[in-house]
């Protein structure tokens, strides 16, 4: 009964009509990634963008990352808005014995039209392996933020601080949830209030995908009193072999404040990326809001993109070394029957003597010219079923050879090891009969297994 209670309650939230947000601080996200997500971004690990929803996801960084974005938002999780958000910030991954993990600086500045501006610059860590166990572990984040609120009617508010706090724990490679608490000490500004904001969240992350999952709850604030949110979301990443790469992102934003329907696009190469959403409202207004940003990673390309583009140039070559094999099968084949044939006629020559249903000069002269017949063909067979073996031969080292390139490359750019052990362990079943030299695979597993 509690239950069907509780499920009624949810659905009378989600019919309430919505509450215009003009709160300072409000949550409102950081870029177009993570709004065309929906917003649900507390347990995704690569991306600038979280140091405005978990801090604790920072020290998953893997390279010095930068980031900028404008959003035009009419509609915010906690309810309808007018504002220009510019947002930009840094992570600088540190990988020292007693600070593993990375730092993020994070600068904000929203305009509410008609009300005021919000102005912030923050300071948040995350540790990365705090916690370790097999295939997954936990770490922590915090960090404290500067706040200064002015309205346009009141002048300046005043500037306070407040804490944001985060955790992550990660069941595998796959799977991640996280929490974090934002805005502690709910600092006020002249009857205004930064929310205080419980956020938890759960994301699957495979390569070039990622489906996500957030709850929200905040704090009443001068937009009335306290809201719940549920964000979900998902993002689809396509590799080309010389256009970089594109996705495609979409989510929802289920709220007491607002309902909306969000998309969004995005375009990386060579360590840069553009981003681009649209948010659509479903409750209110109908008015679109829009986000844009720019991303520099340094020091490496991405190795996921790089590797989907590796597995797409093997494939392409595989598939030709398959079709030549086939052509050269169908040449065999072709050859065999003509054999099988002047074996027929062969036959029935040598009937034909016997029996003498012929002249004996005739016949040799057939059988002559048959005999030349059969040698020309059997020695094409011979060097077509030659070739073939070489060929054969040679695809086999060629693809150890790609298979081979392919570990490496996911070994420089920093695979995981669980994966660079499934990889060289496949290689080594996959050519174990193939009459190529297994020595530097051999010699790789035992050492993953030793890493182990």
């Amino acid at each position: 009964m509690r239950s069907v209670r509780t499920s009624l309650a949810l659905l009378l939230v989600l019919a309430l009509p919505p509450r215009p947000a003009r709160a300072a601080f409000e949550d409102a996200g950081f870029g177009p990634r993570d709004v065309a997500m929906g917003g649900a971004f507390c347990a995704v690990t690569d991306d600038p963008g979280v140091i405005a929803y978990n801090p604790a996801s920072l020290g998953q960084a893997s390279a010095l990352e930068t980031t900028a974005s404008y959003l035009r938002q009419f509609h915010t999780p906690s309810g309808e808005s007018d504002r220009d958000s510019t947002r930009a910030a840094v992570v600088v991954p540190l990988r020292q014995e007693i600070l593993n993990g990375a730092i993020g600086l994070d600068m904000r500045y929203d305009r509410r039209t008609n009300v005021g501006g919000d102005r912030g610059i923050g300071v948040m860590y995350g540790t990365r392996g705090l916690m370790e166990r097999e295939g997954g572990g936990a770490d922590f984040g915090g960090g404290i933020k500067l706040l200064t609120t002015s309205f346009e009617a009141g002048g300046k508010a005043g500037t306070h601080l407040a804490l944001d706090f985060g955790s992550l724990y990660r069941f595998s490679d796959r799977f991640a949830v996280g929490a974090s608490l934002l805005n502690f000490g709910s600092p006020k500004f002249k009857g205004d209030r930064a929310p205080l904001t419980l956020k938890i969240g759960v994301a699957e992350q495979l390569r070039g995908v990622i489906f996500a999952a957030d709850m929200t709850k905040r704090e009443s604030s001068s937009s009335g009193k306290g809201q719940h949110t549920l964000a979900v979301g998902f993002e689809r990443w396509w590799a080309t072999p010389r256009a970089g790469q594109y996705a495609l992102r979409s989510g929802m934003s289920l709220g007491e404040g607002g309902r909306t329907w969000n998309w969004g696009i995005g375009w990386r190469a060579q360590g840069a990326r553009v981003d681009y959403s649209m948010t659509v409202p479903l409750t209110g207004t109908a008015r679109f809001g829009h986000g844009l940003s720019l991303s520099v990673r340094f020091g490496r390309a991405d190795p996921e993109g790089e590797y989907e583009k590796l597995l797409s140039q093997e494939l392409r070559y595989r598939r030709q070394l398959n079709e030549a094999l086939e052509a050269s099968s169908v040449k065999q084949w072709k050859l065999a029957e003509e054999l099988g044939k002047v074996r027929s006629d062969m036959a029935a020559l040598h009937d034909q003597v016997e029996r003498r249903k012929a002249s004996e000069s005739d016949a040799k002269r057939r059988l002559a010219e048959l005999e030349e017949r059969r040698r020309k063909a059997a020695e094409s067979f011979e060097k077509l079923k030659a070739e073939r073996e070489g060929v054969a031969h040679q695809t086999r080292v060629s693809l150890y050879q790609e298979d081979w390139r392919s570990f490496q490359k996911a070994k420089l750019a920093g695979a995981p090891d669980s994966v660079l052990l499934e990889q060289v362990g496949r290689i080594l079943r996959e050519y174990r009969d193939a009459g190529v030299d297994l020595s530097e695979a051999s010699s790789e597993l035992r050492r993953l297994q030793r890493a182990k």
